[in-house]
């Protein structure tokens, strides 16, 4: 008897075993349940779920190099600063790129720096240098034969104290800026001191007509024989109330006859 239901039972058995590899061996991992009857059933369920394709990033941190109206970031991260295009002083022809607010430019083609002054007092009272300089620079696209003249006045006074004419600059070249210079004498002791320089460039450049200008500036020359004199003075004045000081200090004796 025993036997009997043994062997019935194998075959089912065998086929539990084949759909079970049968199930291992699909995508999906097998389920085996049995009721109460005995049965065996078997479920087969399929959990793999497609992954999902990821979509281009449209901006955000770690997603690339941003973009802006002036165009993308470079690898540093950092946009170059913009180039200037225009100055105070107005843009030059050729080579002169634009002008500094101390600069005057004469038709576009020459631009002439601030006037400098540096004072060097002299033993003698009536001496003492000037040093004067300024800057010119060629804007023009020829070379240029220029000449300076400097001056200099005794400040408040209209008093011509020295002058340096017709100082040569030779064949400044499109492009370059060149430094011209003077020493002016006789300086003494005005304190205050009014400079000049007038430059005379060609009458026309490239057919355009140019003018000369002129630059000044002030500068002060410390007048050491004057502050001497009052700090002399003021000594002198100290001595005599001292003397009189002491002297309404000073006992009276009186002398007997």
């Amino acid at each position: 008897m025993s036997r009997g239901r043994r062997s019935s039972r194998t075959p089912l058995l065998f086929a539990v075993v084949l759909v079970i590899l049968a199930g291992g061996v699909s995508a999906g991992a097998p389920a085996v349940a049995a009721d109460d009857s005995g049965t065996l059933s078997v479920t087969i369920t399929d959990d793999a779920t497609p992954a999902p394709t990821p979509s281009p990033s449209t901006g955000g941190a770690g997603t690339g190099a941003p973009t802006s109206p002036g165009g993308s970031v470079p690898a540093g991260g950092v946009r170059p600063a913009p180039i200037p295009v225009s100055g105070s002083g107005g843009s030059s022809t050729g080579g002169g790129g634009t002008a500094p607010a101390t600069e005057v430019s004469v038709a576009g083609m020459l631009y002439v720096g601030g006037l400098n002054a540096a004072t060097t007092p002299a033993l003698d009272p009536a001496g003492g240098v000037v040093d004067v300089w300024f800057t010119v620079r060629n804007a023009a696209s020829t070379p240029m034969d220029l000449s300076a003249d400097f001056w200099m006045d005794a400040g408040v006074f209209p008093q011509r104290l020295d002058a340096v004419d017709d100082v040569a600059v030779s064949a400044l070249q499109p492009g370059e800026t060149r430094v011209v210079s003077a020493h002016l004498q006789h300086g003494g002791q005005w304190t205050l001191l009014s400079t000049h320089v007038t430059l005379t460039p060609p009458e026309s450049v490239d057919g355009v007509a140019l003018t000369p200008v002129t630059r000044d500036a002030l500068t002060v020359m410390f007048p050491w024989v004057v502050v001497l004199l009052l700090v002399l003075g003021g000594l002198a004045v100290a001595a005599v109330q001292v003397v009189r000081v002491v002297a309404r200090r000073a006992p009276v004796t009186a002398v007997a006859a």
